[in-house]
């Protein structure tokens, strides 16, 4: 009888464990699964550059740090088994047996999963020597930290209204203001070119533009 019962006990911790560890796998999966998936939906693409001294562990570093995946281990991942259907340039990156090409950009955006991108980096870069200069910035248009769309020269200055306005704008991102010497030796009104290239006249309403839009 006890036999029996013991016998039971058993069976029935049992079944409690193999369920708990099928759901726990369930879980695991799952969780695991939605490691590959876009981080964002419905967002413009994004031109990617890489230098030719990235490291792989600098490309899949950014891609994390502005949102294009959502895990640096998984991602690694799927680039070791996606196709790498293309040779690699002399100096590419490698990763596992398949290559990414350094002097390279490449259109990507962060709807993609991270299949799709790792597709992207392995096979479709578009060679761009940076001999004379890499772009300043990896991701064109810019991304803010953390992936958000940097706001455009137009967009950053948009509170400049007046000549006293622009004055104040000047600075690290550029702007002009006419001297005094000028403005003691012609006696014209002193003018103000904000960073985003708008022309401000002192004492005048309004402004006009100095560059193209």
């Amino acid at each position: 009888m006890k036999f029996k019962v013991f016998r039971r006990r058993i069976t029935t911790y049992l079944i409690v464990l193999f369920v708990v560890l099928t759901l726990g796998s369930i879980v695991w999966y799952k969780d695991w699964q939605s490691k590959f998936e876009a981080p964002r939906q419905d967002t413009q693409p994004i031109d990617f550059t890489i230098g030719k001294n990235f490291t792989l562990e600098a490309v899949i570093g950014d891609l994390h740090y502005y949102d294009f995946i959502k895990d640096e281990g998984t991602f690694k991942y799927a680039l070791e088994h996606t196709k790498d259907a293309t040779q690699g340039r002399d100096g590419a990156l490698k990763v596992s047996n398949n290559t990414i090409d350094r002097e390279a950009r490449y259109t990507i955006s962060q709807s993609m999963t991270a299949w799709q991108l790792a597709d992207i980096l392995l096979n479709q870069g578009d060679y761009s020597s940076c001999n004379h200069g890499c772009p300043e910035s990896n991701f064109i248009p810019e991304l803010l930290p953390g992936g958000d769309l940097a706001p455009t020269m137009k967009e950053k200055y948009s509170w400049v209204k007046t000549y006293d306005d622009c004055v104040k704008s000047i600075g690290h991102d550029g702007g002009q203001l006419s001297s005094e010497q000028n403005f003691i030796q012609t006696g014209r009104p002193r003018k103000c070119i904000s960073p985003d290239g708008r022309e401000f006249t002192q004492g005048r309403e309004g402004w006009s533009d100095t560059i193209s839009s």
